[in-house]
């Protein structure tokens, strides 16, 4: 019987991982609306942190959520710049195919983790809006280099991810989200090297 987590506080030092929230990149350009977004999900996790005897496994679930949900913002946000900006035909292509792939996981993710009580990022965090930053400030073959290098090294990190939790997990209704997850997403994973293929095949 899948055991839930909406009861169990959260400790401080799972506190501080969870609230990675900022802007989405629509609004990155520092027009002050980060405060918002780290605020509202400090709000929300600061009630349940009191004291908690939480298990490493139980961690790992809630970090398993939160990074499975930064890195798909990241894919999407990649995936648009693809489909707007890339030169080559199969990464704009790739780019169209896994935008609303991630934003079904997305939605999944959302609504598995509002299930749990757990808090998972509303915007793409510091580390992803930095790599985002990197690649869009790139033009020509290579912006679809670097663009589709971090979309395959991101897809690997979940592909890990959704393979290690479909066994691992502490709860059962996680366990089951990566156990249904892991194929689509291994099957992403492998598009994203045959477009990073024909990207690297540009001059």
């Amino acid at each position: 019987m899948p055991i839930s987590l909406n009861s169990t506080p959260l400790p401080r030092h799972l506190f501080w991982r969870l609230v990675v929230a900022l802007p989405l990149l629509g609004s990155c350009s520092g027009n002050g609306s980060n405060t918002d977004a780290v605020d509202a999900a400090t709000a929300q996790n600061e009630k349940k942190i009191d004291t908690a005897d939480i298990t490493k496994k139980q961690e790992a679930d809630a970090e398993f959520l939160v990074k499975s949900t930064s890195n798909a913002l990241l894919e999407v946000e990649l995936g648009k710049l693809a489909q707007a900006r890339a030169t080559a035909p199969d990464v704009r292509s790739y780019g169209a195919q896994l935008v609303p792939q991630r934003l079904e996981l997305l939605a999944t993710l959302r609504s598995l983790a509002a299930a749990k009580g757990l808090t998972v990022p509303a915007a793409l965090g510091g580390d992803e809006q930095e790599a985002y930053h990197e690649a869009s400030t790139q033009t020509g073959a290579q912006l679809d280099k670097r663009l589709m290098a971090l979309l395959v090294k991101t897809q690997k990190q979940d592909e890990d991810a959704f393979d290690d939790m479909s066994g691992d997990a502490y709860d059962g209704d996680i366990r089951g989200f990566a156990a249904k997850y892991h194929g689509p997403v291994e099957e992403q994973l492998d598009a994203a090297k045959e477009a990073a293929d024909a990207a690297d095949k540009l001059p």
